[in-house]
């Protein structure tokens, strides 16, 4: 009967063949994931083949992910606001004041219009909401693709 380490070297050898291009399929990611799992089994030491193996894997691994993972559902910025001014005691009277009106308001929690950069700076400052959490759809976009940008707009 062989010892688990020695199962683990000999599924990492079996599975150490050169890596000729990023990781393109499920399968290829699955199989990636059990070498991964046997590379670790064997608790490699830092400059050996198996941890260079392993940290290169990881690398391919995250990458992989990034690319086919689905965003995470980030609330609607109606929804934060609802929730902080809830938190902060902050009335739909204050609410109403700070994005202009009642019909501003109104407008916005139907998801009517979107906040301005001014209203956005009150609501941070109120209710001490980071502002990506208050931008939408193309406005978002713009935000985290440049955000050094969009900050200095904000």
């Amino acid at each position: 009967m062989m010892s688990a380490t020695a199962t683990a070297r000999r599924a990492a050898q079996q599975h150490g063949a050169p890596i000729v291009h990023p990781i393109r399929t499920e399968k290829e990611y699955n199989a990636i994931v059990v070498e991964m799992d046997a590379l670790l089994d064997l608790d490699p030491g830092e400059g050996t083949p198996e941890y260079d193996r392993l940290e290169l894997l990881s690398v391919l691994v995250a990458a992989y992910e990034d690319a086919n993972e689905p965003e995470p559902d980030l609330p609607s910025p109606q929804a934060v606001v609802k929730f902080m001014a809830e938190q902060k005691g902050v009335s739909q009277g204050k609410l109403a004041e700070l994005l202009g009106g009642r019909s501003r308001l109104s407008d916005f929690m139907n998801e009517k219009r979107q906040l301005s950069r001014e209203q956005i700076k009150k609501l941070r400052q109120v209710l001490g909401v980071s502002a990506d959490l208050l931008l939408t759809g193309a406005a978002f976009l713009a935000f985290t693709a440049v955000p050094h940008l969009a900050l200095s707009m904000i």
